[in-house]
């Protein structure tokens, strides 16, 4: 078997191994090691990238107790290799982890959920909980972890002895054969985990619980550390700086002020919903018993079925008006619903329509001229 280097020491980012085996899958080749750095993907966190004699690994993986560097080219079966992980990618990792545990542990303890899953990839952290939690309950984990970040604790990762193991008490999120490695943070956390973590907690930088979503009785919490915390807080004050420098507020008055826009926003468009209105009836007013077919300017579909509606409320039959789009026209056509879905039929047949409807209304968009149209509606 592979000797796993990176439960040994997670902070090894070169190191030098033999070639086992090497077999070509697919467009890839698969490379078995004597030992390894490579953190293969497992209990929720991806694998490591970087490179072995100049060779890309990309994907690491262990299968039937094999552990297999997915690399682009082949390497000689019986040479030696150096390897070199991504070690700033693995560092972020290990500041996620272990802040993960930091967060569960604490949530567990205190509020007596349970860890049911867990997912690390290039960006942010997911973790899955068996019951609900409030904003507060989890503001308040958030500020403990941190505080368990600034003591700057230390973190150990070790086999326990089958003695040891059966006086630890552990978390774990399911049933595990073999020997169990423990991960323990002092006064923290202990749980069974596979994965590499940092030295002491401080490395972390912080811990920042970021949204939540409800899932099957219990709740998924999206957080990030270190950083993934770091990068999250700049792009969302670029976005902060900009939004206030569009409405020439201060940073810390965005939201009164977006909110005072929105405001603004909502009476505009309530304004342009009843001119709108106003100009339905304007045009009905301005049109007569002959007009099947209207243009008009500038019309949403909603404005387009009020004008449908409106003329043929007035003088029957089927009524149909259009607004120009770019290449094509927006419409709305009303009238009884059998003569109208049979207008509409021939209508799907002469031109390309995209749309559909029922109750006395179709609409959609088709492409056809303007004088096409109108000699589709001389009846």
């Amino acid at each position: 078997m592979t000797e796993k280097l990176y439960e040994q020491n997670a902070y090894v980012k070169e190191f030098t191994a033999k070639v086992l085996e090497c077999k070509a899958s697919d467009n890839f080749y698969k490379i078995v090691l004597d030992k390894t750095a490579f953190f293969p993907e497992g209990g929720g966190q991806a694998a490591d990238k970087g490179v072995l004699a100049d060779v890309e690994i990309f994907d690491v993986q262990i299968e039937n107790e094999n552990i297999y560097h997915y690399a682009t080219k082949p390497l000689e079966i019986g040479g030696e290799v150096v390897g070199k992980i991504n070690f700033d990618r693995r560092f972020n990792f290990m500041q996620n982890h272990t802040g993960e545990h930091i967060v569960s542990g604490i949530a567990h303890k205190l509020f007596g959920v349970n860890n049911v899953g867990f997912h690390l990839g290039e960006e942010l952290v997911t973790i899955d909980f068996d019951k609900e939690l409030t904003r507060e309950q989890l503001d308040k984990i958030e500020y403990l972890a941190n505080q368990k970040v600034w003591q700057n604790l230390p973190v150990k990762a070790y086999f326990p002895t089958e003695e040891e193991l059966e006086k630890t008490e552990y978390r774990s999120k399911k049933a595990i054969d073999g020997a169990v490695r423990l991960v323990e943070i002092t006064g923290t956390d202990i749980c069974a985990c596979c994965a590499p973590h940092v030295k002491n907690t401080g490395e972390i930088g912080i811990i920042k619980l970021l949204d939540t979503e409800k899932m099957r009785g219990g709740i998924r919490i999206i957080l990030k550390c270190g950083n993934f915390a770091l990068q999250d807080y700049r792009n969302k004050y670029q976005n902060v700086s900009q939004i206030s420098a569009l409405l020439s507020a201060k940073q810390e008055n965005a939201y009164e002020s977006v909110q005072k826009l929105d405001e603004k926003c909502t009476a505009a468009s309530q304004k342009i919903t009843e001119l709108k209105k106003k100009i339905a009836d304007i045009t009905v007013l301005s049109a007569t018993s002959e007009d099947n077919c209207i243009f008009v300017d500038d019309c949403d579909i909603k404005s387009l079925q009020l004008l449908a509606d409106k003329l043929h409320k007035k003088f029957g039959g089927i009524r149909a008006v259009f607004s120009e789009n770019t290449g094509n026209f927006s419409f709305a056509m009303c009238g009884e619903n059998d003569e109208l879905q049979e207008i509409f039929a021939k209508f799907k047949s002469q031109f390309t329509v995209r749309g559909g409807g029922r109750g006395g209304m179709v609409q959609g968009t088709v492409d056809a001229t303007k004088e096409n149209i109108n000699l589709f509606f001389e009846f």
